[in-house]
């Protein structure tokens, strides 16, 4: 049996993704296949389907997912309330796959990351496109789609988010190729997606945080009044952060996955007696319920499980507790950002200078094999992935661009009072 399944509403093309999901099945049929096809709003949608499945005792032989999608995989929902599985859902998935099933994920870079970790968690073979996709109604080469009927197929192309106007030209004009879909068997998922490897070169690169001025003035901003703060730092590496706030701590509990970078933390914060350092072990924060009244993710954020840690979250914070996040995320530069972006540059042409020492050894960290494959296995979000998700689970707050790169920026959240999150949708217990 095969089964398609698409998205309505995440975000702009969901008609477009009806008829390429609706092209799919036409070919299966004429083939002679069974094949069942849905359109789904909601991930829980997707649970039930499979489920109803299993229990009729149906096994899966193809699974086609055609939509939107993040570096972390299928989106889901809509634009004002976005949902995804967080690779703890992914994992604990049951899917009635038949021996030998394949999935084909007919959506944007889900060859980055998420391809090859489902097949490594399901035990199928997998298939994605590492560049953006789009609609054509040719299935040899890029064409337009300019009528009501016929068929339209999803498929990978170099264009103008990947290739900018270069690209977007040779698209248009055909010459572009369109991709190939990439092939993930169930062994090709490193085992160690952590610190581990890199835990000394990283020691060395953040012994001061404050050399990443503009992170570290917008924490500093955002964490005004008493000096007697329980804080929760998520993602905490060597801990720089937290020895930098230690002062201004009652206590502070630093968590993080890798076990080789919370030794260098309890190294760098031997003195700090009000700093602790424990290990997470899955979406679990290792604190009472409302024991805390901040807490942190400095860069570490895009890793972790965010509907999950996000529920923890407002498990631990007091009332009136916040959030503070800064992390990365890839996005090229606007037009109107042009100022601020030279400006940045300026600034940080600066701080290379005054701080050799530093950027010495973050060169010797990004140019480390291991660094490099610990971020194949980690990707960057996207802008529209962190912002929609917080602005939507913190209604009227707002995501601030910090400092702008040419193909990244450095965003900041405050979440304001813990009690005002929206109420997260999950799928799981």
């Amino acid at each position: 049996m095969i089964l398609i399944i698409y998205t309505t509403q995440y975000r702009e093309g969901s008609d477009m993704f009806a008829r390429a999901a609706k092209t799919l099945e036409a070919e299966f049929n004429e083939a002679g296949k069974e094949v069942i096809c849905h359109g789904i709003l909601h991930k829980k949608e997707l649970v039930e389907i499979f489920l109803g499945l299993k229990n009729g005792q149906k096994q899966i032989n193809e699974y086609h997912f055609v939509g939107h999608s993040g570096m972390y995989g299928p989106m889901y929902g809509t634009r004002q309330y976005p949902e995804q599985f967080s690779p703890y859902e992914i994992k604990n998935l049951e899917i009635p796959f038949a021996p030998n099933a394949k999935a084909y994920f007919h959506c944007c870079r889900s060859a980055r990351w998420f391809a090859a970790f489902f097949a490594k968690n399901h035990g199928v073979e997998s298939f994605g496109y590492y560049w953006y996709t789009t609609v054509t109604s040719n299935k040899n080469r890029f064409r337009q789609v300019k009528t009501e009927n016929g068929p339209v197929y999803a498929v990978g192309c170099k264009g103008k988010k990947s290739h900018g106007w270069i690209g977007s030209f040779k698209k248009y004009a055909g010459w572009e190729p369109l991709e190939t879909m990439k092939s993930f068997k169930p062994d090709e998922f490193a085992d160690d997606r952590t610190y581990n490897r890199v835990a000394r070169l990283y020691d060395q690169v953040f012994q001061d945080i404050k050399v990443r001025k503009d992170e570290w003035k917008w924490i500093s901003s955002h964490l005004t009044g008493s000096n007697d703060i329980t804080l929760l730092d998520i993602g905490c590496g060597n801990g720089a952060l937290l020895k930098e706030l230690s002062p201004k701590l009652n206590c502070g509990i630093g968590v993080d996955i890798s076990a080789n970078i919370l030794a260098q933390a309890r190294l760098l914060n031997t003195h700090n007696k009000n700093l602790d350092f424990k290990q997470l072990t899955g979406p679990i924060l290792p604190v009472e319920d409302h024991s805390i009244d901040v807490v942190t993710s400095l860069l570490s954020f895009r890793y972790l499980d965010w509907d999950p840690l996000m529920n923890e979250i407002k498990r631990v914070l007091k009332p009136g507790g916040k959030v503070l996040i800064i992390d990365m995320v890839t996005v090229p530069v606007k037009r109107k950002e042009i100022p601020r972006f030279l400006a940045h540059k300026v600034k940080h042409i600066f701080q290379r200078y005054a701080n050799r020492k530093f950027y010495r050894n973050l060169k010797k960290l990004v140019n480390d094999p291991d660094w490099k494959h610990m971020l194949k296995y980690n990707p960057i979000r996207a802008e529209h992935e962190m912002k929609w998700y917080l602005e939507s689970r913190f209604p009227g707050r707002n995501v601030e661009k910090i400092n702008i790169g040419y193909h990244s920026t450095m965003l900041a959240f405050d979440s304001g009072k813990i009690e005002n999150m929206n109420e997260i949708y999950l799928t799981y217990p």
